[in-house]
């Protein structure tokens, strides 16, 4: 796990909410407080959908792409929210998965880095490739970060 504090937070925002950089991931959970706090799990109820609307994922899970509009309504305004915390994750082929937490509270912007095998294992280079990863997503969408201690 690594944290990395991001340099520019409106440029930041500017990709997760108008852009598509974190379209493709997961959502694991989101969490906005403004004047009140509302949670989501992530958690897709597909049923919900007309059959003709239906998207089949095998996460059980809603993407960035599908929660973004309700997400940036939450926020949208002259006041900055209290905390905005989204857990994305990502699967990988082999039953591994990825996660990337953005938590920005106190006009602070932190992203931190997480693994979780499928298999138990003290060998953590996947663990270490992720990270690197990560850091090479934010720079290819020419995101400054700084890596924290």
């Amino acid at each position: 796990m690594i944290v990395l504090k991001i340099e520019n937070v409106k440029e930041f925002m500017s990709h997760l909410f108008a852009g598509e950089m974190f379209d493709r991931f997961h959502v694991n959970g989101c969490e906005v407080t403004t004047f009140v706090e509302i949670q989501t799990d992530g958690r897709c109820h597909s049923e919900w959908f007309d059959t003709d609307e239906r998207v089949e994922d095998s996460t059980g899970l809603v993407t960035w792409q599908q929660l973004k509009t309700m997400i940036f309504s939450l926020i949208k305004g002259k006041k900055t929210p209290e905390r905005l915390r989204i857990d994305f994750c990502h699967y990988m082929n082999n039953g591994d998965m990825g996660s990337l937490r953005v938590q920005y509270e106190k006009e602070e912007l932190l992203l931190y880095t997480g693994y979780m095998q499928k298999d138990f294992s003290m060998d953590k280079e996947k663990q270490r490739e992720w990270d690197e990863n990560c850091i090479h997503f934010l720079e290819k969408n020419k995101i400054a970060s700084t890596q924290l201690d």
